[in-house]
């Protein structure tokens, strides 16, 4: 039997299951069963009447008898020609399946290669509109992993039947009869579900109603009256817990949120978990806009797949951590509200979802926790995000490209353009491209429009190019003239390999001597450049991307004639810093090395000097005991410590003598 959770205040947020639980830094959908299963599935069709016509309405009726594992099933399209003289159509369906009969004032049919191609009843011209039905049974993709699935919950044969559905990217006509490319989203749709009485069958949008037959079955129709692309419409039938609250929005409005969990995943921190929810729509609706279907629901429904789904307006889940939970719901607005124009530019739906997973975790836990779940998301970036081959799901789903490294374009485009374009981009964004299609192009144009600069070079490299840059850098800073001023120069070489491009990109400096602090913005763009300008002080310290705005590796360096070497020289902080008694100065070098080690008081004298020399590559120390060349001690006060080699330049560092 069903059980019944009625909740009707909102519960506040709390974090703590991800940091138990969960694993932020994993796919939100079942990648590997999807590729192992249904690649077959995972292409466009080929068919040449893609643009002629228009779907406006699907009334999908599905009579699924759960203990032979049939669907019988009644399709109705509703369409408007987009050409003139039209007098065929093809709907994309599985030859696996059974086409009984095609409805339309005597229209002929044939079933093959995955289509039906339907001659219709005379010719249609632009505008006009017909209606085609289609009566059809079968076994959704005989055998194997499914993108309709029969089976049990928990994948366990002893407990409840568990049928759900995944199409993504091109499954929907395993199990009906549709138009099924991202472009043609219908106006709604009609989802009736007969199946037997003991289960509940969830769909999208709105529960029109449910009716027990004399059978022992129940009828239960939904409908969905937003614009909705085919791989989103979905089923999941079973026996569930279910709880319901009312989602109170700020401008007044309310809507149901609706939850379906298996009785034994139905615990009270599982049930607390799924009611973050409420507080994520908040969250979200800041950064994005409200919710989309918020004249419907929103709702998630435990299947067992092996990750989740972002079905509209009731998300399938099958991993339920907080970090999934945010991660589906975002799609609400980016893969669903704004689709992905095709599967080339899937990034569009899964990089923005899982960018807004960092979004999320900023807003719950601050703004440490958004740059650390970014930083987490490194990656093999060995090829482009733009996903040029869509034959098969691997492709496609690149984990790595798609959904990490399209998260980090993101979180560096917010970098290049600042705060203030970038949110206000997203909004401009969903406003344009609400219940529509989108591509990459479409994007950057709007972020070019708001910010009113060109973008291609940005996206040229991060979208469609592969790799990401390398830098090798090193600095130095002289002492303070009279007048206090230091001149400060930082050598940046990107030194990845071609093809891969040479990148342009804003960096982060923050320059310390422990007293005085300073932050800047260089635009590297060249393989080797140089950035030289002035400082009332002598730093002591160099940051590089401290907050990592950019995916890159960075080492720092020395300079050299005959290019830069990580293993040739370099400085580390000295210790204790302030010291009484004596300081121990780490360094590095290659082998055969010679350098000086000179201290200079703040006036810019020597005070003392001694010559270094190794003949290995290794860390050394060089220990000073705060006495002046003629072995006098010095009084308390900053010095500069400086080591310096012919060919491998100096690094400095301040030091105190506290007595």
């Amino acid at each position: 039997m069903k059980s019944f959770i009625y909740i009707f205040s909102i519960l506040f947020m709390s974090s703590v299951f991800a940091q138990v639980y969960e694993n932020t830094n994993v796919p939100c959908k079942p990648i590997s069963e999807m590729t192992a299963h249904y690649n077959a599935l995972a292409k466009a069709s080929q068919r040449a009447d893609i643009f002629d016509y228009d779907v406006h309405y699907y009334n999908i009726e599905l009579d699924i008898n759960i203990d032979t594992e049939i669907v019988y099933g009644n399709v109705e399209v509703h369409i408007l020609s987009e050409v003139d003289n039209l007098e065929s159509i093809q709907l994309d369906f599985v030859s696996g399946m059974t086409v009984d009969a095609v409805t339309h004032n005597g229209a002929t049919f044939n079933h093959f290669s995955d289509l039906v191609s339907i001659a219709l009843d005379g010719s249609y011209n632009v505008g006009e509109a017909l209606v085609v039905g289609i009566q059809y049974h079968g076994h959704p993709l005989q055998g194997g992993f499914q993108a309709f699935a029969f089976g049990h919950q928990f994948n366990d044969s002893t407990r409840a039947p568990m049928i759900s559905t995944l199409s993504e990217p091109y499954g929907a006509r395993s199990w009906w009869p549709c138009k099924d490319v991202p472009t043609d989203k219908a106006d709604s749709v009609r989802i009736s579900l007969t199946t037997d009485a003991a289960y509940d069958a969830v769909s999208n949008g709105m529960l029109v109603s449910e009716t027990l037959n004399l059978d022992d079955t129940k009828t239960t129709i939904w409908e969905h009256k937003y614009p909705i692309t085919t791989y989103l419409v979905s089923l999941a039938i079973s026996d569930y817990t279910y709880w319901t609250e009312m989602h109170h929005f700020a401008d007044g409005d309310s809507m149901p949120l609706e939850y379906w969990m298996y009785p034994a995943s139905a615990t009270d921190p599982m049930v607390e978990r799924w009611n973050l929810t409420a507080g994520m729509i908040d969250i979200f609706g800041e950064y994005f806009g409200k919710y989309p279907f918020a004249e419907e629901k929103y709702g998630m429904a435990q299947f067992q797949w092996g990750g989740a789904m972002e079905h509209q307006t009731c998300s399938s889940m099958g991993a339920m951590g907080e970090n999934t939970i945010a991660h589906e719901l975002a799609h609400q607005w980016w893969g669903d509200l704004v689709t992905c124009s095709n599967f080339h530019h899937i990034w569009i739906n899964e990089g923005f979802a899982t960018y807004s997973e960092a979004l999320y975790w900023g807003a719950v836990n601050g703004e440490d926790a958004y740059h650390a779940h970014m930083a987490a998301k490194v990656n093999d970036v060995n090829s482009s995000v733009y996903r040029p081959d869509t034959s098969t799901v691997g492709a496609i789903f690149s984990y790595s490209m798609v959904y990490q490294k399209g998260a980090w374009v993101l979180h560096m485009l917010r970098h290049v353009v600042g705060d203030e374009t970038f949110f206000a981009s997203l909004v401009a964004y969903r406003d344009e491209f609400q219940f529509r299609t989108a591509s990459t192009e479409d994007f950057q144009g709007v972020v070019e429009e708001v910010w009113g600069q060109d973008l291609e070079w940005f996206f040229d490299q991060w979208i469609y190019g592969n790799g990401i840059p390398e830098y090798t850098w090193w600095w130095s800073a002289t002492e303070e003239d009279e007048f206090g001023n230091s001149q400060v120069t930082i050598h940046v070489d990107q030194i990845q390999e071609s093809p891969r491009p040479t990148f342009k990109m804003p960096i982060d400096l923050n320059l310390t001597d422990g007293s005085n602090e300073v932050s800047m913005v260089i635009w590297d763009s060249l393989r080797t450049q140089d950035f030289s300008f002035t400082l009332n002080f002598a730093p002591t310290t160099l940051t590089f991307d401290e907050n990592e705005w950019i995916l890159k590796s960075a080492d720092q360096v020395a300079g050299t004639e005959g290019g830069f070497n990580p293993e040739r020289f370099t400085l580390r902080a000295a210790y204790p810093n302030p010291f009484n008694g004596e300081v121990k100065i780490p360094y590095t070098t290659g082998p055969q090395f010679q350098g000086t080690l000179t201290i200079y008081d703040l006036r810019g004298s020597e005070v003392y000097s001694t010559s270094l020399h190794h003949t290995a590559a290794a860390e050394y120390e060089a220990h000073w005991n705060g006495r002046d060349n003629h072995g006098v001690n010095l009084g308390s006060g900053v010095y500069i410590a400086q080591i310096s080699s012919p060919g491998n330049g100096s690094f400095s560092q301040k030091i105190s003598i506290l007595k």
